[in-house]
């Protein structure tokens, strides 16, 4: 019998013999030295639904004490913990994701940041929405954030705008530039270690310090990479704290130490952020679940994710679509709340969730090639190391009560794959029986790859598989 070497990492390869295997809506997790194979595969957290509106379009979200504001289409929502919504009166204008900040009067101010269309604010005395700014002349920034008392403002003519302290006024002198490129600032930042950092096109800056008049802070150093647009940073985020994630204008995604910029991607996702047409729309989203912070990293047509504990990468689709439905996780009442690409509904991305808004989330394992090369094999056999015995007996029938999985050989390196092939793991409770299938046929020399899919929403994991073979003269 061989080893059939599971991958840790999702590698499609730009041809299929170049691939090194792949890993949809799972991830490996390390098992301890006494278990019976080093790692297990579990399915990606699902999406619960939380709340649902007549929306089309998330657009952003901010918790706020004990509330959610959600924008959705042109909408300000306020949600509480039990996921019960109110629009607030007022209209939002634009139609792209949007920055939003508070700061810490009592009740708050909220400015909202539609890049294009300028800010709007939420009055903190009558929680309604006001279109414009309320205290002076802020332009057309691009975004915002709240940082040491100020709201920090960019432009995209390189130029940031701050207001006074603990207030919305803004003041004429608390404008300042970009020292290093003359690029389009994207994104404020907060830093944690107090310092604000400054995203542009080309270049990122730190700034720090606190002066008494003028813009609040004084310029630390230059960053020389900058990002691809304004939702392509993220790691700031309330109740994340693992570090600042990018993608960068060299088409990498890459993390700070420090100053210095560490690309962490994978040369398959470099080649999909290279490709993306729309790059200034790839997004970069973070979250927590299960103990494992996740950098979500999504195009148009695709989605990785990066566990910054395992410093792996997986791929992540939705049912029937070749994107993750998921967008702009929020921190907030405990959970994680994110948007949905197909609605204006509300989600908690939830561990112990196996749908996504109750659809099936498909686990798939595409193994890399194993052979004899420059010799053919014949495949007599392949037999699973995985969960047995996971069926629900009060589960629908009977993708829960008596659930499978399906496994595809290719026997040319990935170039063709066979029909599937169902294999059934278990009734509940029913673990004593093996999960192997027989008479795969002859590979050629560019060897065999394995696909194993397995869908019902249950508790499952792979761990891995064992292949007998014959080597041909």
């Amino acid at each position: 019998m061989v080893d059939v070497p599971l991958p840790l990492i999702s590698s499609p390869g730009r041809l299929e013999q170049t691939a090194g295997g792949r890993l949809i809506n799972c991830f490996p997790e390390k098992l301890p030295p006494t278990a019976g194979k080093p790692n297990a595969y579990w399915r990606v957290p699902g999406l619960r639904l939380w709340a649902a509106t007549e929306g089309l379009r998330y657009r952003g979200a901010l918790r706020v004490n004990n509330q959610l504001y959600v924008v959705i289409d042109n909408s300000v929502w306020v949600f509480t913990p039990s996921g019960a919504g109110t629009q607030l009166a007022g209209t939002l204008p634009g139609i792209v994701p949007v920055t939003m900040a508070r700061n810490n009067k009592n009740p708050p101010d909220i400015v909202i940041v539609s890049p294009g269309d300028g800010a709007s604010w939420i009055s903190p005395d009558a929680n309604t929405l006001v279109q414009g700014y309320p205290d002076g002349d802020v332009g057309q920034p691009n975004a915002v954030v709240f940082h040491k008392g100020f709201f920090i403002f960019t432009y995209g003519d390189g130029h940031t705008q701050s207001s006074d302290v603990s207030s919305t006024n803004i003041n004429t002198l608390k404008y300042a530039t970009a020292e290093s490129k003359p690029d389009t600032l994207y994104r404020p930042i907060p830093l944690g270690n107090g310092q604000l950092l400054l995203c542009g096109s080309n270049s990122m800056e730190a700034w720090g310090g606190a002066n008494e008049t003028g813009y609040p802070f004084s310029y630390v150093a230059t960053i020389g990479r900058g990002i691809v647009g304004p939702y392509a940073i993220a790691g700031h985020d309330d109740g994340f704290g693992k570090g600042i994630y990018f993608v960068g204008d060299d088409f990498k995604v890459s993390t700070l130490d420090g100053y210095t910029v560490v690309p962490i991607s994978p040369p398959d996702l470099d080649l999909l952020i290279e490709r993306e047409p729309a790059k200034g729309r790839i997004t970069v989203s973070v979250y927590v679940s299960q103990g494992h912070g996740v950098v979500a990293v999504q195009g148009r047509h695709w989605c990785w994710e990066y566990d910054t504990g395992l410093k792996t990468w997986h791929e992540r689709t939705s049912h029937l679509v070749d994107y993750w439905r998921g967008l702009f996780p929020v921190a907030a009442f405990g959970y994680w709340i994110c948007g949905d690409r197909k609605s204006g509904n509300l989600a908690v991305i939830d561990g112990l969730t196996n749908t996504e808004f109750g659809e099936p989330l498909l686990i798939e394992i595409e193994t890399g090639p194993i052979g004899a090369f420059p010799q053919a094999v014949r495949i007599n056999s392949i037999e699973l190391y995985l969960t047995k015995g996971i069926g629900n007996a009060l589960g629908a029938i009977p993708a829960e009560t008596d659930p499978d999985i399906s496994i595809e050989v290719s026997r040319d390196g990935g170039q063709t794959w066979s029909n599937p092939r169902p294999i059934k793991v278990g009734r509940q409770a029913l673990t004593n029986q093996r999960v192997r299938a027989s008479i795969w046929g002859q590979a050629q020399t560019q060897g065999v790859r394995w696909r194993l899919r397995e869908s019902a929403p249950l508790s499952f994991a792979f761990m891995g598989m064992d292949m007998l073979t014959d080597v041909l003269k």
